[in-house]
């Protein structure tokens, strides 16, 4: 059976998106671990309960470029299966449109340039782009209210961007998920400061720089990453035209 063209544009990306619940605990020598369970984003039948946590979030891979997409298109295909496949297209796009994280593949373009890109496109509040097997360049929101309409237009946003290493490339784990770990990380953070801080709202704007080292885990196996960076950046504010899927954008 061939593979669906939207799947061989992410080879080791076992879903294109999912709800994903993090957990975080400590970790040997003082390396915080985060748990990751993946859930569907529909359930699969009558019955199925999705678990209750604080700290769920949607994640999805931002589809290529149609045209590019059409290169794996089996010749065998009909036109309806075609129709499909735009259809399939449109709603992934719809999806990294509104989740918390998206992720990319930079290719053969540069991470930078892919990141920015996303930038102008997407309002997540985390986006990846993955560099090769094992290293995802990893950009945090911590600009307090995303963009903000001022009377110039939209504000433009500040994070971090660190790059993610698997420790052992050999065994980098769910690399697609590394964006999804640092995300658990920073609303985790967030939670723990709010115990501490009781005179005001603790936000992603109040976030410090991420980590070192993380324990990524995921079916209870453990995948050491190496954080290096970060640096603080700032962006300009997306194109609004671009980043809403029809029907949820704006009105006048």
């Amino acid at each position: 059976m061939a593979q669906h063209p939207m799947a061989a544009m992410y080879p080791g990306a076992r879903v294109p998106a999912a709800v994903v619940d993090t957990h975080c605990v400590p970790g040997p020598n003082g390396v915080l671990r985060i748990h990751l369970t993946r859930y569907p984003l529909e359930h699969p039948g009558e019955g199925w309960m999705q678990p209750e946590s604080l700290l769920t979030h949607r994640m999805a891979l931002e589809p290529r470029p149609r045209s590019e997409t059409a290169s794996f298109v089996p010749a065998s295909w009909t036109e309806a299966d075609r129709l499909r496949l735009d259809t399939d297209h449109l709603r992934q796009s719809n999806l990294a449109s509104s989740s918390s994280v998206v992720v990319a593949r930079a290719d053969d373009d540069p991470p930078l340039l892919v990141l920015d890109r996303l930038l102008q496109q997407r309002f997540a509040g985390v986006i990846g782009v993955l560099v090769d097997d094992h290293t995802v360049l990893v950009w945090v929101h911590t600009h307090e209210g995303f963009w903000e309409l001022t009377p110039d237009g939209y504000d433009g946003a500040s994070g971090y961007i660190v790059t993610m290493t698997a420790e052992d490339p050999e065994a980098p784990g769910p690399v697609s998920l590394y964006p999804s770990a640092l995300y658990g990380w920073a609303l985790w953070w967030c939670l723990q400061a709010q115990q501490l801080i009781d005179d005001r709202d603790v936000g992603l704007a109040d976030l410090p720089p991420p980590p070192l080292v993380l324990d990524v885990v995921e079916a209870w196996r453990v995948y050491r990453v190496r954080l290096t960076g970060p640096d603080r950046v700032g962006f300009p504010a997306p194109d609004l035209r671009q980043s809403w899927p029809p029907d949820m954008g704006p009105t006048e």
